[in-house]
């Protein structure tokens, strides 16, 4: 099954439904009544199973979105680690190249001699694919597994966004979704905006969502739908990210071969479990614009999300273990009350975060 096709789930249970009403027909009057009301049970979950995906189904398509393609406007793609570039904006950087534009990438760690070389080379490897020559991509001088992780670092590493974004001054930049998925994400959000509003210019900027621990029938319908699909033997449904805010989504048109370039690149990420990258980001480029967010508070509140709901579910006997199986990421420490932004960004009493990410 592919993206944005959750008909083709909701039609296999249909159909089996009716294969499962039409045997309790025909044998009705020859098998045992204990097996008939079994059938029967097992008819009627699959009833309201196929009622819930046709919900998803249609919360899905009514989504505000928009189509677009990419202009052949310079473009800059900001973000904390090598991969991200490509998962969050490798559709738009090809149409760019094809366009005519130039495609610049910053990364805002992997820049100190030593810290993973293997990975900053197949960033170079995976942009090489469409072009994108080795002069195009800046890397700064932070860490890739532990930088950014007091206040004062973050300052500089702002101040370095602002004049690099000052310089180059593109058109439209791209950066990771401020969703309490990863911190460095986050903050990377975090800094791009703060330097945008220094620099008090027009710049289109779009983020786009990796990975959250949100679930929302209005915002998330794909990710619960995937997660339910698991429960029906020899079905998948995959699906990209999707964002926290229910803000109009932009949806980049990518012919076949774009979208095979793309998954191409992911691929040259061989430490980073290539097939894993390609599975989870090898859709068309999805983005929101910039939302002007309160970052001393986390992108979404955990104590009222589907996620916690989750949770309690499986804590439950018996059906927490059907839960856990179908629906596995919901555990996670972002946002909680002590969350990394906050703590580093607004607080009086501490200037460094003392855990891990």
């Amino acid at each position: 099954m592919r993206e944005n096709n959750p008909k083709i789930l909701f039609k296999f249970l249909l159909i089996i439904s009716v294969l499962i009403l039409l045997i309790v027909i025909v044998f009705s009057f020859t098998l045992f009544y204990v097996l008939k009301i079994l059938l029967l049970v097992i008819l009627s979950v699959y009833f309201l199973y196929c009622i819930f995906v046709l919900l998803l189904w249609i919360s899905i398509i009514r989504r505000k979105r928009h189509y677009i393609h990419a202009t052949g406007e310079d473009i800059l793609i900001v973000a904390p680690h090598q991969d991200d570039c490509v998962a969050i904006a490798g559709g738009y950087a090809i149409q760019t190249k094809e366009k005519g534009g130039q495609v610049t990438v910053l990364y805002v760690t992997g820049g100190i001699p030593g810290d993973n070389p293997i990975r900053r080379q197949e960033a170079l490897n995976a942009w090489a694919t469409i072009g994108v020559s080795k002069s195009s991509l800046f890397f700064l001088k932070h860490y890739i597994s532990t930088g950014l992780v007091d206040r004062e670092e973050i300052d500089v590493c702002l101040n370095e966004l602002t004049k690099f974004i000052e310089e180059i001054q593109p058109k439209t930049i791209f950066i990771p979704l401020y969703e309490g998925g990863n911190y460095q994400h986050d903050v990377t959000n975090y800094m791009v905006s703060e330097a945008i509003n220094r620099c008090n210019s027009e710049i289109t900027v779009y983020e786009s969502p990796e990975y959250n621990f949100y679930f929302s029938f209005e915002t998330t319908p794909e990710k619960i739908l995937s997660g339910f699909a698991r429960l029906i033997p020899f079905i998948s449904y995959d699906y990209s990210p999707e964002p926290v805010k229910n803000d109009t989504v932009y949806y980049l048109e990518m012919t076949t071969e774009q979208l095979q370039l793309k998954r191409q690149m992911l691929a040259k990420f061989t430490t980073q479990n290539p097939k894993q990258l390609v599975k989870r980001f090898g859709f068309t480029d999805r983005y929101q614009k910039l939302h002007q967010y309160d970052y001393a508070k986390p992108p979404f509140d955990y104590k009222f999300s589907l996620a916690r709901k989750i949770n309690f579910v499986k804590s439950l006997p018996v059906v927490g273990k059907f839960m856990a199986r179908a629906v596995k990421w919901t555990k996670t420490i972002h946002p909680d009350p002590n969350y990394t932004m906050t703590k580093i960004l607004f607080s009086k009493d501490s200037q460094s975060y003392d855990g891990s990410f």
